[in-house]
């Protein structure tokens, strides 16, 4: 009778499920239902395949066994017409010897297994133990697909699901916000997704330049703003996220997620005056944030430390009013300490964000609180050249109209295309757009290496006491090599004194 504990096993993991058992021979009938009952609490017996099919249908049990050659209705015909009923309905056929032809048309009607009399207890304890596996596996499988369904269904994203460009399934809350019945309705109404698309400034829609399929599909892993019109021809603000279906050629699902309540489409698109007051505006700034928070976006910290850039990493885990953390590796918080400030960018915001107002830096923790936040048109990703701050191998004399600067001068930074400079007075009618004459000095090992270079008053900035002065050149190729030469030794100098900073505590 097989291994009792093997047996106790299988009756257990049998018990909950049904078994109808089809055989017109009376005696053989009687005897393999006392069998069965040995792993099935529920066996229901029937003798031949019209009765089969009347209480299949009466109680849709989930495993059959099935004779083949029965009066009324044969074992096949009997299966072929339960599967139509219930396709994951297990059925294993019967015989009393090899039948080839019977064998073949049970494997087109999808028979479990195919097992001859007189039936083996070894045999039904292997066969019964893949039923179990396989009616798990379908349990399992109807919960995932239930439960994908109430997600896909009843989440507040609108979802799709794309064949090339073409719009085949539509979630419930997108129907509902395009306000039509089903699938067909929207296709009707939109022959692909690119014509839902409305132009807006920075954002995803079809235009010369853009063909939103091949923009959005070459960038894996991104996320996009796009702009699109209700029913009432009201325009919604929202993040699109694009995935590829594995091994589906051709099919991918569009995520939509409606940020419109932040109120960010004039920051993308308005006139000097609207944007100026915007970018001014921290509720706006704190909304771009949070829109990127909830969508999932990328955001990448910047600073720079004596003009060395750190960039790396960063997630928003909490906007709570004014105040918002953000973690970020440990070498980021280092360089935050040396600043005191940060910048953010993000591919959702329309330029970059200043951060300052520092609360707290954990290390430990591995975040930052801030509270004071601002849209800027310049950040360290877009400075055209390399900035590094001197260090005292590098002097500079600035002589404006034939005469030298009496006073103490200070090299702020300085790189291929300019210097910034601090002094505490200037001379009398030295204003921006002037033309000066630097000579600056680089000590080497050897000698120094000077360069003199005509140069522009680029900008003045009046500080506590003292004057910011920006100068602009253009070096010729010898003193470029000078200053190329410079900069990276420089550079490599605050490289070793910042990995030398992060062990301190």
């Amino acid at each position: 009778m097989g291994d009792p504990n093997v047996l106790k096993q299988l009756r257990t993991s049998l018990h909950s499920y049904s078994l109808l058992y089809v055989e017109d021979n009376e005696g053989l009938n009687t005897q393999a239902t006392i069998l069965f009952k040995k792993f099935f609490d529920n066996v229901i017996s029937a003798y031949d395949g019209e009765e089969g099919l009347r209480l299949f249908q009466q109680h849709r049990p989930q495993i059959v066994i099935s004779d083949i050659n029965m009066p009324k209705m044969d074992g096949l015909k009997m299966s072929e017409a339960i599967h139509e009923i219930d396709a994951d309905t297990i059925i294993i056929i019967t015989t009393a010897h090899d039948e080839l032809d019977f064998l073949h048309q049970s494997i087109k009607i999808g028979i479990f297994d195919y097992l001859t009399k007189p039936l083996k207890i070894d045999t039904l304890v292997e066969t019964f133990t893949r039923c179990v596996h396989t009616l798990t596996e379908s349990f399992h499988r109807k919960i995932f697909n239930a439960n994908l369904h109430a997600v896909f269904n009843y989440q507040n994203n609108l979802v799709l699901l794309l064949h090339e460009r073409n719009v085949v399934i539509a979630n419930q809350p997108c129907l509902d916000f395009f306000d039509v019945p089903n699938i067909e309705a929207l296709r009707k109404r939109f022959h692909s997704f690119g014509e839902i698309l409305l132009e807006h400034k920075s954002f995803v829609y079809d235009h010369e330049s853009m063909e939103w399929f091949e923009h959005i599909s070459s960038q894996m892993g991104r996320v996009f703003n796009v702009k699109i019109a209700d029913t009432h021809d009201i325009s919604h603000h929202f993040i699109l996220t694009f995935q590829r279906v594995p091994e589906k050629e051709g099919y991918a699902v569009l995520s939509l997620n409606d940020v419109t309540e932040l109120g960010l489409l004039k920051l993308y698109d308005s006139n000097a005056v609207e944007q100026e007051s915007i970018v001014k505006d921290e509720k706006t700034v704190r909304a771009l944030i949070e829109m990127a928070m909830r969508s999932g976006a990328k955001l990448k910290v910047h600073n720079l430390y004596k003009g060395l850039n750190i960039t790396n990493d960063g997630l928003v885990i909490d906007i709570d009013k004014k105040k918002i953390t953000l973690k970020t590796p440990y070498v980021q918080l280092k360089a935050m300490q040396h600043e005191n400030i940060f910048y953010l960018t993000s591919e959702l915001f329309p330029m970059a964000i200043l951060a300052e107002g520092l609360k707290r830096i954990d290390l430990e923790d591995q975040s930052v609180v801030f509270d004071h936040y601002r849209l800027v048109q310049t950040s360290p990703t877009r400075r055209e050249t390399i900035r590094v701050s001197p260090d005292k191998n590098i002097t500079v004399t600035v002589l404006y109209e034939e005469r030298k600067f009496e006073a103490d001068l200070e090299i702020m930074d300085v790189s291929l295309r300019g210097m910034r400079v601090q002094v505490p007075f200037l001379p009398a009618g030295f204003t921006e757009k002037h033309s000066v004459i630097l000579d600056i000095v680089i000590a080497g090992d050897s000698r120094p290496q000077i360069i003199n270079t005509s140069a522009e008053v680029f900008r003045i900035n009046e500080m506590n006491r003292r004057f910011e002065v920006v100068f602009t050149y253009d070096l010729n190729p010898q003193g470029q090599k000078n200053m190329v030469d410079y900069i990276a030794k420089r550079q490599i100098i605050l490289i070793r004194e910042f990995k030398g900073m992060q062990y301190e505590k």
